[in-house]
């Protein structure tokens, strides 16, 4: 499907109400509850002496469309049912009732009664229902669930703290073959936070909306390669789940291998409410929320707008020791670059490397440097009730981000030559380089128009999202401004070899040659979802989904340095795309009060569209096809626990680039690269297996936990060889391949106890380990040349079956992460607890294992005003070394062939006070 038939689609249609859940309880500030977004409602239908109605019909009509009879004792139960606002029906001899509003947001028991009245039969009835306790999940998936909307209004400016607390799964700085300008200053919207769930890479991790596919980008980032959330405000989503493994039945499986990370746009509200809350952030900047939902007749709607507005960490600051490209004149002399060879360091076993151009070896000091940002964000959500079968809802959710100076710093090699005696010693530094004056941005915009009808006693949806993202990089001049420095090292004036000169700190006028670089990279995302679900009697439904999902990435780059006649530039036309279409066929059943059955079959198309390499005038369009089914089951031994069992296929597509390559060699720094075509590259395929318990211990605690296994065939990996040479220069030659079998595998456990007040408390751990099973033939061949051609003894050394292996890189253990709190209560809005979170070896800060820990507290002024303190990394951990960096995955860990990559530390966040002033409406 090309994009103008999908566009045109999309605005035709309008409106799906989705069956998205209010607002959930808690176990504290920023923590997620292990439990699915659905709840199990029991009741009883009695007269007012007490006797059972039996034979009641008992209906819910909402975001799902229930019915069931009451038993011989007046009770009734609905198990699995979405959160959400319903209406119930209760019919019977003794006449009719309902009650509409009826929210559920966690297991819920309902009481209808009928009182006698003197006439006899004509009775009045009564409908209550009260809180079950803690609610635990009921469906086949292992389902995390979380409020970021109540997150961001507690002061919180990034997903990166929140997803981090949840067991399986891993939140990185860095995109697969991108970087963020700002990547090393922590929670900045320009920070890339991209997931991986139970293990797999970010383009094994899919995220949706409302159950139709998201696609984004990230400055200098491969389209594909996951979902930057940094770019979308966490205020505006009310709820969201990380579902992990193959128990999602959800309409589209595309990327879906580890797990799927699932928004909701915001749902129905029965009554008017109001939230604003502002707060520092943890560089002194504000951050501020606000929230209005207003319920008019048949007309919901709900708008969310906030600002973030930061001096970041060096605010205007002249940096010491700063480093960059040498002056073109020093003192109005010509100053020239004397060669030197690049050294690496090594350094608590990580890979430093200083720049590899040639460089005079030469620090200076008191550039300005500005690293503010500032991001406006916001959302309307608007549901009408066309009929009390019909209702439409639209959303708009959208953010804009920009900074004024993006800087990258790391380690480089000072190492002056003879004669140098200043007061900074030679050896390893680390340096800001400075570019300015830039303009960086970045910005999304989701519209997603949804509607319900209840037709022929089934629900159909539909629903059309337009999504799109952009980031912009323009800087006029690489290199600090012109002006007086202090400097300190040594170079030659004129050509080299000229006139060598040693600075030992005294202040020099310099000038600059000119650079200049502009990226824009953009993504159109657009997708149509339609579905329908028929009921059959009380215990079984069936139903049919379709969803199409269209991107392509356009982008834009060029880099010029006047003085030196280097003058790069490349683009990507607009028409490189990729259209996914899925149907599902799925059959749910309840063959008794205890078993629930899930079934669903995956039938998927996806098609390329991009250059033929053979040709430059010509196109290629590829196809896969794909189907698979997903099983689940779920046992339930009473209301307190149950046991759940999932299995199912999934697949994931390769990025665009890993398609085309880049065709010819890109040359710089004294090396030359080449990404070599490989249009034969299939999808990715995987069956794997979930199996776990949900108990309720007692009413306030919840245990939740899971193993689970994932094969994947033909998984991506990455092959680099030096191959010759080009131009007189070392050539490396990358391409992607298929792997034979690999294999993810670990365990998710948490615990919780959440009492209305006194002591609660909170602890989950997951453990995931990846690895290779067999490889294809003639994988230890590599390759030599340009194109790329088989050679003999070229072995990819890094391949090591039983250990960690995530695709392009391998690591030496599992990787664990774990989070826990403690804490008390006074009342629901009083509160103190201590809340660590564990951080494995081979995490995504590229450090040993460490703990960091927080400290959270509330105080209710009112009823209506709160005081919400946050004493972040109060250890301090990692959080000085502002460092660049562009890790290639999640995990982070050498090459499998050649060189090993060079790994950086990147800063976990500084200790810091947050104080937020929140105020809600009752």
């Amino acid at each position: 499907m090309r994009r103008s038939l999908v566009t045109s689609v999309a605005i035709v249609l309008f409106g799906l109400l989705g069956g998205t859940p209010a607002v959930m309880a808690q176990i504290a500030p920023g923590v997620t509850q292990s439990a699915a977004h659905t709840a199990t409602i029991t009741g009883t239908v009695s007269q007012s002496d007490g006797t059972p109605v039996v034979g009641a019909d008992v209906k819910l009509t909402g975001p799902a469309t229930l019915s069931t009879k009451s038993d011989n004792h007046g009770v009734f139960t609905f198990t699995s049912v979405p959160w959400g606002i319903y209406q119930i029906v209760v019919n019977s001899l003794l006449g009719t009732v309902s009650r509409t509003g009826l929210t559920v947001n966690s297991d819920t028991n309902v009481a209808v009664r009928y009182n006698a009245q003197a006439s006899g039969l004509r009775t009045i009835a009564h409908v209550s229902t009260s809180s079950a306790g803690a609610s635990i999940n009921v469906t086949p998936a292992n389902i995390a669930s979380m409020n970021p909307s109540d997150y961001a209004f507690q002061g919180n400016s990034s997903w990166r703290t929140l997803l981090s607390q949840i067991p399986g799964v891993t939140v990185g700085g860095g995109l697969l073959g991108g970087f963020s300008v700002t990547d090393t200053i922590p929670d900045s919207p320009f920070k890339a936070v991209v997931l991986s769930i139970n293990g797999a890479l970010p383009y094994e991790t899919s995220t949706t909306l409302d159950g139709m596919p998201l696609a984004n980008t990230s400055y200098n980032s491969t389209p594909g390669s996951g979902v930057d959330l940094a770019f979308l405000p966490m205020a505006v989503f009310d709820t969201a789940d990380i579902v992990r493994g193959p128990g999602a039945d959800a309409p589209s499986i595309v990327d879906s291998i580890g797990g799927s990370f699932v928004l909701h746009a915001p749902s129905q509200i029965d009554k008017d409410a109001f939230e604003y809350s502002v707060s520092n952030d943890p560089y002194g900047g504000i951050l501020s929320n606000a929230k209005a939902a207003v319920r008019l007749g048949r007309l919901s709607a709900t708008v969310v707008y906030g600002f973030y507005n930061s001096p970041g960490p060096f605010a205007n600051a002249n940096i010491i020791n700063a480093f960059a490209f040498p002056p073109a004149t020093v003192g109005g002399v010509a100053f020239g670059c004397a060669p030197s060879a690049c050294a690496t360091y090594a350094s608590n076993n990580k890979y430093l490397n200083c720049d590899c151009e040639p460089q005079t070896p030469l620090l200076y000091c008191c550039v300005s440097l500005n690293t503010a940002w500032s991001q406006h964000n916001g959302a309307v959500a608007l549901a009408y009730d066309i009929a009390p079968s019909l209702t439409a809802q639209v959303f708009y959710a959208g953010a804009a981000s920009r900074t004024l100076l993006p800087f990258e710093g790391y380690s480089v090699g000072f190492l002056p030559g003879s004669g140098y005696t200043g007061g900074i010693s030679p050896g390893l530094h680390d340096y800001i380089a400075v570019q300015g004056p830039p303009i960086a941005s970045q910005s999304e915009s989701l519209l997603e128009e949804r509607l319900t009808a209840y037709v022929g006693g089934g629900v159909l949806r539909v629903a059309a999202l337009q999504n799109n993202s952009w980031s912009t990089e323009y800087i006029a001049n690489l290199m600090p401004p012109n002006g007086e420095y202090t400097l300190w090292g040594t170079g030659e004036y004129g050509t080299p070899p000229g006139t060598p000169v040693v600075f030992n700190g005294v202040r020099e006028d310099l000038t600059f040659p000119q650079e200049i670089i502009r990226d824009d990279t953009q993504t159109n995302n657009r997708d149509i979802f339609i579905s329908y679900a028929q009921q059959l009697g009380p215990s079984m439904d069936f139903g049919a989904s379709y969803v199409t999902s269209y991107y392509n990435s356009p982008c834009q780059f060029s880099f010029a340095l006047p003085a030196y006649s280097l003058v790069i530039s490349s683009s990507q036309p607009t028409a490189v795309s990729e259209t996914t279409q899925e149907t599902r066929l799925y059959f749910n059943a309840e063959p008794s009060a205890q078993l629930s059955l899930d079934a669903s079959w995956y039938f998927a198309q996806a098609e390329y569209h991009v250059p033929n390499p053979n040709d430059a005038n010509a196109w290629t369009n590829s196809q896969f096809q794909y189907n698979a089914p997903r099983l689940g089951a779920v046992w339930r031994f009473n209301q307190n626990s149950v046991l759940r069992a999932a299995v199912g296929g999934g697949y994931a597509l390769p990025l665009l680039s890993y398609l085309v390559g880049t065709n010819a060699p890109f040359c710089f720094g004294g090396a030359c690269t080449v990404t070599v075509p490989n249009l034969g590259l299939r999808p990715e395929e995987s069956f794997g297996l979930d199996a776990g318990t949900d108990m309720r211990l007692q009413r306030d605690t919840v245990l939740s936990f899971d193993v689970y296994r994932a094969n994947l065939y033909g998984q991506f990996f990455q092959s680099t060889n030096l191959t010759g040479t080009f131009t007189g220069l070392p050539l490396y030659t990358t391409q992607y391949n298929n792997l034979s079998q690999s294999r993810y595998e670990g365990i998710n456990f948490a615990l919780s106890h959440n009492p209305a007040k006194g002591v609660y408390w909170h602890g989950s751990f997951g453990l995931t380990r990846a690895y290779v099973v067999s490889v294809p033939a003639g994988f230890y061949d590599g390759t030599t040349g340009f194109p790329a051609t088989p050679c003999v003894n070229c072995q990819n050394t890094y391949i090591i079956p039983g250990i960690n292996y995530d695709g392009e890189f391998q690591s030496t253990v599992p990787y664990a992460n774990a989070a826990a709190q403690v804490g008390y209560r006074w009342t629901s809005g009083k509160y103190l607890d201590l809340s660590p979170t564990y951080y494995g070896r081979d995490n995504p800060y590229f450090e040993p294992a460490f703990v960091e820990w927080d400290v959270h507290g509330g105080y209710a002024v009112t009823k209506n005003v709160s005081i919400l303190v946050t004493v972040r990394n109060v250890t301090g951990v990692y959080d000085g070394n502002y460092q660049y960096i562009n890790p290639a995955t999640i995990l982070g860990a050498p090459t499998i062939s050649g060189l090993p990559y060079p790994i950086y530390p990147l800063p976990y966040g500084p200790r810091t006070l947050i104080v937020t002033a929140n105020f809600k409406s009752d």
